[in-house]
């Protein structure tokens, strides 16, 4: 298996326990370090393609971490199509459950196309009515906004779609999990987006192991991203008028996201949070 990780060079720290962790539960894989471009490097400018102010997006303009860990995907899904096979797509602060080697390979070996989540977070959303299980383990499409892009699987098609159509203008989390980002005035991408159940990482900053005898390191609980809060800047947020059709968009996303759930409810799906692995908790 090919694992694609996104960590700066001066996070080694991370790094090390990351491949650590990964040679322990799947000794065979191969990890890849992807393009990763450090903000704090004297004279960083964006990108001449990453132009801000757009109308049609749910963001004004991109904070200069944004802008890097979306070209760090890309530069993952521009290696998963130029191989031909599946690939791990994996960022550096993650926490695994003991099943992530035996459930990654039968994902790999599934043949199943889309884009399919193998971490969660803490908040709810509308999953459909689970697919056939894989291993034990249910793939459950994600039907609503689920932001986390720390850890999913991607066959090489949509890879190469992903790598063909994106536009640097959303969150990368924003845009690879929004199934209906029309609801945002926002572009997407059209490809199945399928959550694992149980999920079997997770982000250190949200959840911890379950066992008191298995330690996190500090290194990994702190963020590496230096320029979240500039996010609510007015250079980042847009004028008023950008504002405020955002406002009136997030208002009829909740008008139409209670049809929906009463509809998937329907159809044996459900409103809520992810199940995660029992050897992984939240926080």
């Amino acid at each position: 298996m090919q694992a694609y990780l996104i960590n700066l060079e001066r996070a080694q720290d991370r790094h090390d326990y990351i491949l650590s962790e990964l040679s322990r539960l799947l000794p065979d894989i191969k990890v890849e370090r992807a393009l990763c471009i450090d903000i704090k490097v004297s004279g960083w400018k964006p990108p001449s393609f990453v132009k801000p102010g757009r109308w049609k997006s749910d963001r004004w303009s991109l904070t200069p971490s944004d802008i890097e860990i979306f070209r760090s995907h890309l530069d993952c899904w521009e290696k998963i199509a130029a191989s031909g096979r599946p690939g791990l797509v994996l960022e550096d602060d993650l926490l695994f459950a003991d099943d992530f080697g035996r459930v990654a390979g039968h994902l790999e070996q599934s043949g199943i196309h889309g884009i399919v989540r193998l971490d969660a977070v803490q908040s709810p959303l509308i999953l459909g009515k689970p697919a056939p299980s894989v291993d034990g383990y249910s793939l459950t499409p994600a039907l609503s906004l689920t932001a986390s892009a720390a850890a999913y699987l991607l066959d090489p098609q949509s890879a190469a779609s992903l790598a063909r159509d994106a536009r640097i203008e959303r969150t990368v989390d924003d845009f690879l999990f929004d199934p209906t980002p029309k609801d945002r005035g926002a572009r997407g991408h059209g490809l199945p987006i399928l959550q694992l159940e149980p999920a079997i990482a997770i982000q250190a900053q949200f959840g911890s192991f379950s066992s008191a005898d298995r330690e996190i390191p500090e290194f990994l609980k702190m963020t590496k991203r230096t320029d979240v809060k500039t996010r609510k800047d007015r250079s980042y947020t847009g004028p008023l008028l950008y504002r405020l059709r955002k406002e009136v968009l997030r208002f009829a996303y909740r008008f139409r996201r209670a049809g929906r759930i009463k509809k998937i409810e329907k159809k044996g799906g459900r409103w809520g949070m992810p199940m995660l692995h029992p050897d992984l908790q939240w926080n």
